[in-house]
């Protein structure tokens, strides 16, 4: 009788353990709203600034996929989507990393232009809570013609 109740109780302690580690991924807020500010221009887009939209994926809160806009509001837009793996997802200090294609749409002497899509590689530090205000900083590799280091710096909103 005493081996039947300690296997209970050693069920019940798992079950809660496992539910309290599943609250504390759900409390992570799953949308985010970002400005990037890149520190060089590159040739998919002579602008500076990219409005991000992401979407955390998964159970675990691990993933993000994200769709953004960078236009040099003259003639150029160029669409980057990526997805990216957050290391660390209930503490504050992450790193950030993942692989995407950045899409570039032309509009030139009334005749429209896409040009191949360039492979993106973000490598990010990025400080952020459950919820609220988040900051991400690093480095953005571009695979084109030519290849390029853009560094650049974001904040957002999570909610």
């Amino acid at each position: 009788m005493k081996n039947f109740i300690l296997c209970i109780l050693v069920v019940l302690a798992t079950t809660i353990e496992l539910r309290a580690q599943t609250s504390d991924f759900e409390k992570i807020a799953k949308n985010g709203l970002y400005i990037e500010f890149y520190t060089i221009r590159h040739a998919f887009s002579s602008g500076l600034v990219s409005i991000n939209y992401e979407r955390i994926v998964g159970n675990k809160r691990k993933t993000a996929l994200r769709v953004g806009a960078y236009p040099d509001f003259r003639s150029t837009l160029s669409l980057p989507v990526t997805l990216t793996w957050i290391t660390s997802p209930l503490k504050k200090h992450h790193f950030e990393y993942g692989l995407g294609l950045v899409f570039r749409y032309e509009r030139f002497q009334g005749k429209s232009y896409y040009d191949m899509p360039a492979a993106m590689f973000p490598i990010m530090y990025r400080y952020q809570r459950s919820r609220g205000l988040f900051f991400r900083g690093g480095v953005n590799l571009f695979y084109s013609w030519p290849a390029l280091a853009s560094p650049s710096f974001c904040l957002g909103y999570k909610f």
